[in-house]
């Protein structure tokens, strides 16, 4: 029987680039598929309060609660393009462009959500959505059908 040699052992070795590029992986994977959006809670809201203390001066805020979402509502009766904005009935589309211009230009960007009925054209609807974006409104979203 052969006795094992204690005094000729090979020291491990211990290889960092693989650790490194593990690391280096996770970082590339957790970095691509984290959010960047702002987070709810930043966004200007009905239950949003000043903050208390700071100076005297005061801002001229528009109050939020008051723009929360806009909601143009389309219709059609005897051919003819009916818009409501938030429950107010408006004659043209430059006139519903020309309120959202007055809107936005005070300071909030809330969202606006265009609910045509079935009857309303492609073409109607359309130039609602341009007026609201030619008015400076990012968001401008159209309403989805619940039971679809």
């Amino acid at each position: 029987m052969k006795v094992p040699q204690t005094g000729n052992r090979e020291t491990m070795e211990l290889k960092m680039t693989p650790m490194i590029d593990v690391v280096f992986l996770l970082l590339v994977f957790f970095v691509w598929t984290s959010s960047f959006e702002l987070p709810e809670f930043d966004l200007p809201s009905a239950i949003a309060e000043t903050p208390s203390g700071g100076t005297s001066v005061q801002s001229q805020a528009a109050p939020a609660e008051a723009f929360d979402e806009l909601i143009v509502r389309l219709s059609t009766r005897e051919g003819q393009l009916l818009i409501r904005f938030n429950e107010a009935s408006i004659d043209t589309v430059a006139d519903l462009g020309a309120q959202l211009t007055k809107i936005i230009s005070i300071g909030v960007q809330p969202p606006i959500i265009i609910d045509p009925d079935d009857d309303v054209t492609m073409n109607d609807a359309v130039r609602v959505y341009d007026a609201a974006r030619d008015a400076g409104a990012d968001r401008v979203l159209f309403a989805a059908d619940p039971e679809s």
